[in-house]
């Protein structure tokens, strides 16, 4: 039996908007602690930051907004997708996790972690406080 992504998403998803600043991104992301967002406009999927995003910006993070540096357009996968499809796409795009989405809306997430995969690309920690 094919194990489908809704067996694996993250439902509660934690979300930034477009016209939120990266330091408030930056802080979700802390407080998950979470490596990338979704970002949603009245219900819709409309990209997803990083804290690669954030690292572009680290010198700007109060007055840089979400939508200059996210990704528009981001791959996603659906809730009856399986886990095989999500594991391919992640390892061809070489991202760590997938927005879930269902006629357009996000309804889940499902992360490398979540499929015992390895992150593509593990960055160092970071803190935007302690910049050299």
């Amino acid at each position: 039996m094919m194990q489908l992504v809704e067996i694996r998403m993250a439902r509660n998803v934690v979300t930034v908007r477009p016209a939120d600043t990266l330091a408030a991104a930056a802080s979700k992301m802390k407080a998950g602690p979470f490596r990338r967002l979704p970002v949603v406009e009245a219900d819709q999927l409309v990209g997803i930051v990083s804290e690669f995003d954030l690292k572009r910006y680290a010198d700007a993070l109060d007055s840089t907004l979400v939508e200059t540096a996210m990704t528009r357009h981001p791959i996603t996968v659906v809730p009856s997708d399986t886990l095989e499809r999500a594991v391919t796409l992640m390892r061809q795009h070489k991202v760590g996790a997938l927005p879930v989405t269902y006629l357009g809306k996000l309804v889940g997430i499902i992360a490398a972690k979540d499929l015992l995969m390895p992150e593509p690309q593990p960055l160092p920690e970071w803190d935007p406080r302690n910049r050299r």
